[in-house]
């Protein structure tokens, strides 16, 4: 199995991050790179692994946008920026996702 590859050989799917526009349009424009949720099931070390390919969409529709996972870390609800907190009162944790655009990849598959 490759790194991108699930259980049984499968292809592991994008981790898929419906985001309001203003959280989308800072993403669109390169102000913003990280992503912060509650930490849980969905939002945790293994879900969010660094080299996972990532989409992130404007609500649950289109457009979207492909980046990749560079970094993550598990932040106590007191240390995560306002905004984070603001939105997510009630989490012990934080779980901040560092997001990169992915590289362009030529029609053969390699990264140009």
């Amino acid at each position: 199995m490759n790194s991108r590859s699930g259980r049984l050989g499968q292809e592991e799917k994008a981790l898929f991050i419906p985001l309001a526009r203003r959280w989308f349009l800072s993403f669109q424009g390169g102000d913003k790179d990280t992503e912060y949720r509650a930490y849980g099931p969905r939002w945790n070390e293994r879900t969010c692994r660094i080299g996972r390919a990532a989409t992130l969409a404007l609500g649950y529709g289109h457009p979207r946008l492909s980046r990749i996972v560079v970094g993550f870390e598990k932040l106590d609800w007191r240390d995560a920026p306002q905004a984070a907190k603001t939105i997510f009162p009630n989490a012990r944790h934080i779980a901040a996702i560092k997001l990169a655009p992915q590289a362009e990849r030529s029609e053969g598959g390699s990264p140009k």
